[in-house]
C-alpha cells in the first residue's frame, strides 16, 4: 500500500523531515478508508492493525536493502559514494546539514551488524560481444608444418613480418610449467616482468596471463602502436574465437577494446619456438 510514496525514497530520503511528514497524511488515510476506522484514530494504532510500517520505517528499511545490495556490486558508481564517503568531517562540522545517504545509514548497518568485509561480491554481467573489439591475429606462420620446415624459413618469415610491423613496439609473451611450479613472462625492449601463478595453474592459462600482462604495459606506455608475439597456438584461437566463457579470455578483449578506444593500436601473432629472437 505504501510501496508507491516510499518509490525512489534512497534518492528524495535526504528531504527535511517537514517535507517527509506532508507524506503521511496521504497514508493514514488510505489506511482508514480501508479499515473503517474514526477519523480520531492514531495514526500508529492504523498501522498495526493494517499490518503496516510507518512511512519513516518503510523508508528506512528500504534503504538498508539498497545499501546491502550494492555492498556486492564495488563496480557500481554509487558504491564508493555510499560505502567510502569524502564528506563525513564537513556534515559532522554543520549537523543542522542534511547528510548523504551513505552517512545516514551508517549507524543503521552497524546496528545490524553488517561489515562490507563479509560481503560475497557479485561478477558484473559480461558485455555483449557485439560491444569488444576483435584483435587483428595473424597466423600466417602457423601454415607450415614445423617438423617438416627448416628452422631458417620460421625465422625468415618471421623476419619479413617484423619488416612490416617495422614501426610497432614489440612484446613477447610465454607462459610455462615445471612440476609444481607455473609462470608467466611478458618481456619488451625496455622492461620483463614474471609472474607466478598458482600450482594448478594449466599452461593455457599462464600463456592468457600472459597477454593479460602485456595489455597492462601496453596502457602505461606512452607509445601508440603495439605487436604481441606469443607462441600459443589455443590461447590465439580463444581470443579470435571470442571464448567469453573463459575469464581470462574476455578480461583481454575488455582490456583491448579499452585500448583500441583511447588510441592505442594492437595486434597478435602466432610466434613458434624455432623462430623465437630475443626484442
Amino acid at each position: 500500500m505504501d510501496l508507491g510514496k516510499c518509490y525512489g525514497c534512497i534518492v528524495y530520503g535526504s528531504a527535511r523531515s517537514s517535507y517527509l511528514r506532508m507524506l503521511d497524511p496521504i497514508q493514514n488515510h488510505t489506511l482508514r478508508l480501508c479499515l473503517g476506522a474514526y477519523r480520531t484514530s492514531p495514526s500508529s494504532s492504523l498501522c498495526v492493525l493494517a499490518n503496516e510500517p510507518a512511512l519513516h520505517l518503510r523508508r528506512q528499511k528500504l534503504s538498508i536493502q539498497y545499501c546491502l545490495r550494492l555492498s556486492s556490486t564495488s563496480q557500481n558508481p554509487a558504491y564508493g559514494a555510499v560505502f567510502n564517503s569524502k564528506f563525513k568531517p564537513s556534515f559532522q562540522r554543520k549537523p543542522n546539514q542534511i547528510p548523504p545517504l551513505g552517512i545516514r545509514i551508517h549507524s543503521h548497518l552497524q546496528a545490524i551488524g553488517f561489515r562490507r568485509k563479509d560481503t560475497l561480491q557479485c561478477p558484473t554481467l559480461p558485455p555483449p560481444p557485439w560491444l569488444l573489439h576483435r584483435p587483428e591475429i595473424n597466423f600466417s606462420l602457423h601454415s607450415l608444418h614445423k617438423d617438416d620446415t627448416a628452422p631458417e624459413i620460421f625465422r625468415h618469415n618471421f623476419n619479413e613480418l617484423c619488416a612490416d610491423y617495422s614501426h610497432f613496439t614489440r612484446l613477447y609473451t610465454d607462459g610455462s610449467k615445471m612440476g609444481d611450479g607455473v609462470a608467466s613472462a611478458v618481456v619488451s625492449k625496455k622492461s620483463c616482468k614474471t609472474v607466478w601463478l598458482p600450482s594448478n595453474a594449466s599452461i593455457f592459462r599462464a600463456e592468457l596471463y600472459a597477454i593479460s600482462q602485456a595489455l597492462n604495459i601496453i596502457r602505461r606506455c606512452r607509445d601508440k602502436d603495439f605487436i604481441i608475439f606469443s607462441d600459443s597456438m589455443s590461447s590465439l584461437q580463444a581470443l579470435s574465437g571470442f571464448k567469453l566463457e573463459i575469464d581470462l579470455v574476455q578480461k583481454i578483449l575488455k582490456d583491448y577494446t579499452t585500448l583500441t578506444k583511447s588510441g592505442k593500436k594492437y595486434c597478435s601473432m602466432l610466434d613458434f619456438k624455432p623462430c623465437q629472437h630475443s626484442p
